[in-house]
């Protein structure tokens, strides 16, 4: 059960996606990795055998692990969205569950909106909803492009690579590799983008109001530190915490991380399709 999944290269308007997927006899489940991570973020879904009878993509966005990284791509969750679209079109998968970790939350919200029929339930793994989630996008974002190129890029590696040396964090020095792939403007643009979306994308009130089920999921370090955590729970959006991690729950506590998506997917495949929309309008 610990075979690396099959990867697959998919061109989509001109961009060639790098994409694990395994074909499974249960429900679709869709990944989508934050801001300078990676389709291997989702790794451990496809080696966890309550999993492997899934559908399961997860694919390297536009610009970050061995994705395209052009030039001249915009990097806006918008246009993130569409590929990824294309790649869910290409795939066959008509109907899917959503998870959607920090950036890719945004990019879940615009995919949701785009098509809504097509996802059964969108689990929000810390995604982006008001301006204070961004962190290292806003640490990006405020620096000067031509800088960040020539220096601010390096700077960054370094201080993660100091932090994860000096905690022994195994999970932020994968992400180290993750964000090693990425190109300083692929990386610039998208923080451009995710901090814009943050400050002025409404993403609260479209996150809430898209037709389907919805929860959102802190790692329990997290708890009480973003504002938009009291925002979520004024809106009956249900929240759940996984313990011992913080924002890189899938990797810091994956059994509890990756329980939780099954038992959510389970209940909501239990109800049929008109109930589950009657349900989440209230959210």
């Amino acid at each position: 059960m610990n075979r690396l999944p099959p990867i697959e290269k998919i061109k989509v308007n001109g961009q060639l996606i790098s994409c694990m997927f395994q074909k499974g006899e249960k429900e679709s489940i869709v990944f989508i990795h934050g801001l300078g991570a990676s389709k291997g973020n989702f790794l451990e879904a496809f080696k966890r055998r309550k999993l492997q009878s899934y559908t399961m993509l997860a694919a390297d966005l536009v610009g970050f692990g061995d994705s395209d990284k052009p030039a001249n791509f915009s990097y806006k969750m918008e246009d993130q969205a569409r590929i990824l679209r294309g790649v869910i079109d290409l795939l066959g998968l008509n109907r899917f569950h959503l998870v959607a970790h920090s950036m890719g939350g945004i990019i879940g919200i615009e995919l949701g909106e785009m098509i809504p029929h097509s996802v059964c339930s969108f689990i929000n793994a810390e995604g982006n909803i008001t301006a204070e989630d961004c962190t290292m996008s806003k640490q990006i974002a405020d620096m000067n492009e031509k800088y960040f190129a020539l220096k601010g890029f390096e700077q960054l590696k370094h201080s993660i690579a100091e932090e994860s040396e000096r905690n022994q964090d195994k999970a932020l020095r994968e992400y180290l590799n993750s964000l090693s792939k990425a190109t300083p403007k692929s990386l610039y643009k998208s923080s451009i983008s995710t901090v814009r979306e943050s400050n002025f994308g409404d993403l609260l009130a479209r996150f809430t109001q898209l037709p389907f089920y919805k929860c959102y999921i802190y790692g329990e370090r997290n708890k009480d530190v973003f504002p938009a955590e009291k925002m979520l729970e004024k809106k009956g959006i249900p929240l759940f915490y996984i313990s011992n991690s913080g924002h890189s729950m899938m990797k810091e506590n994956p059994d509890e991380f990756y329980n939780l998506i099954l038992s959510i997917i389970r209940r909501e495949a239990s109800l049929d399709t008109k109930n589950m929309y009657s349900k989440t309008t209230n959210h």
